[in-house]
């Protein structure tokens, strides 16, 4: 044997850096010269460095959180129609209620013009002798009530004509909520099982032709509402209507048609978006579904339930309801307060929810009616073409072509997007894959075990320094003496096997 004797954890390197599938490891261990090892030593680091800036830059990628967006637009058979929530810019009506209570009502909706101003308020309440207006019991004992009955009704007076599909509808298709707007109405409100457009266009959907009686409206000019017609909004079942928000005003004497559109959202869970999967279960205490909305609402019941101990007839809520006084000093301030000072969503915890289907409409409007209409309408309900252009309303809701349009969101970069990108980068640059790591931790295992078997044979020799070198050089001995014997052997049994091979073929030729 010549040349120097490697040790067993050099000769493991050496192993290691020869059958690894690692690119540029074998290069450099079997390097003729020093120049040409320092050569391939650079190409493999240099190679590591701009695989270690890929695959950092690969996982900040990942770690963004970025998402795209999805457009699937698909044409239905039949499609969900929405609910259809309509109210009047009345909230009381004349015929209903005494001048009394409208003077005790907009008295007390002086308060929250001062509500800047805590003190003023105050004094304000305390200065109105409010016995004095002898009201009506109803008003203070069960101001939702009241609303109920005197407030904007549905039935044969103000819905004239009611149609679905083609089909007769009445005021018993209709179902009662209240917003801030007093007394509303919805159709197509069941949850479960709500009615189906199957043809698009104007007149397939529902139809209406509705009296708003603004000879009925009580609104103060400086504290009411200053229009005359009615707001509707499309919304779905689960959703509850906030007209005041988001719904679409529509001015007697005009024909309004709202083609509909449905669309589907589907977002990601947070990191990537903002929904919470949590609470697409039964989360709200009032609502079956989670919505938006719903959480908006019942955040403001809390807040108002905690501070005025009672709740807005038009906020959901088991405490017994605020009173007109309750609404104006405590109610309408502390709202107010509260959305100055705060931003709702991030207050209230509200986030969009997973997956939900809203509504939008495309509202055109056409002169109604026409001269014809007018006579036909004159001589059928006895309106007047005067009375026609300041009360009465034709409203059209429908699609106008059967499709849903669903907005899917996914992430820009998922698990194995990232996975992919990592390995391509590691396998492009030093050609390391899920085999190699295998490799890489025999190799470590391999190690460990050598260095703990060499430290366990060097503490049986005395613990001095020469004495480590001697046992080190016997171990080496041994072992090269072993590898000698077993060579020697190997040899002479070859050369034995090929001399009676020798002479079985002179046999042969014998």
């Amino acid at each position: 044997m010549d040349g120097k004797q490697k040790s067993p954890q050099d000769a493991l390197d050496h192993e290691f850096a020869n059958s690894t599938t690692c690119h540029g490891a074998s290069r450099i261990a079997n390097a003729k010269n020093r120049p040409h090892m320092a050569l391939w030593t650079l190409v493999f680091c240099t190679a590591f460095g701009l695989c270690t800036w890929q695959v950092s830059d690969r996982f900040q990628n990942y770690f963004a959180y970025r998402t795209g967006t999805e457009i699937n637009v698909q044409l239905e058979s039949s499609l969900d129609f929405p609910a259809v929530t309509i109210c009047n810019f009345n909230r009381l009506r004349a015929s209903g209620v005494t001048q009394k209570d409208l003077t005790y009502l907009w008295t007390a909706m002086y308060a929250p013009v001062l509500m800047d101003n805590p003190e003023a308020v105050q004094t304000y309440v305390n200065s109105v002798d409010w016995d004095a207006f002898n009201v009506s019991t109803e008003l203070l004992e069960d101001f939702p009530g009241y609303v109920r009955r005197n407030g904007f009704v549905l039935d044969v007076n103000t819905l004239v004509v009611c149609t679905w599909r083609g089909m007769e509808c009445t005021a018993q298709n209709f179902t009662h909520v209240f917003t801030e707007y007093g007394n509303c109405w919805t159709f197509n409100s069941d949850k479960n099982s709500p009615l189906k457009q199957t043809s698009p266009g104007a007149g397939n959907g529902l139809k209406l032709i509705m009296d708003v009686q603004t000879e009925e409206y009580t609104e103060d000019p400086l504290l009411g509402n200053l229009e005359y017609g009615l707001i509707f909004q499309v919304h779905d079942q689960h959703e509850p209507p906030r007209p005041e928000l988001v719904g679409t005003a529509v001015a007697p004497g005009s024909h309004a048609y709202a083609s509909t559109f449905q669309t589907n959202v589907k977002n990601q869970p947070t990191p990537w978006g903002q929904c919470d999967q949590k609470k697409d279960g039964n989360h709200l205490k009032y609502y079956d579904k989670y919505t938006l909305p719903g959480c908006l609402l019942e955040c403001r019941a809390d807040l108002i339930a905690s501070v005025c101990k009672c709740t807005p007839m038009y906020y959901p809520g088991d405490m017994d309801y605020c009173t007109p006084l309750n609404l104006t000093t405590c109610v309408v301030p502390t709202l107010a307060t509260f959305l100055r000072n705060s931003n709702e969503y991030d207050a209230c915890g509200c986030t969009v929810p997973c997956e939900y289907t809203s509504y939008s409409s495309q509202v055109s409007y056409a002169g109604y009616p026409s001269d014809r209409a007018a006579r036909f309408y004159e001589t059928t309900y006895n309106y007047s073409s005067g009375y026609l252009s300041k009360n009465v309303v034709l409203l059209d809701v429908y699609y106008h072509e059967l499709r849903s349009t669903t907005y899917e969101q996914f992430k820009a970069v998922d698990e194995s997007g990232l996975i992919s990108d990592v390995g391509g980068q590691v396998g492009f640059f030093i050609g390391v894959s899920v085999i190699t790591l295998f490799e890489f931790l025999e190799y470590l295992i391999m190690k460990f075990s050598a260095f703990f078997l060499f430290s366990k044979t060097s503490s049986i020799t005395k613990p001095n320094k020469d004495g480590l070198k001697v046992n080190n050089a016997l171990v080496y001995e041994n072992t090269a003496a072993e590898f000698a014997e077993k060579t020697e052997s190997t040899e002479l049994s070859t050369i034995q096997t090929k001399s009676n091979g020798e002479k079985a073929a002179t046999l042969d030729m014998t």
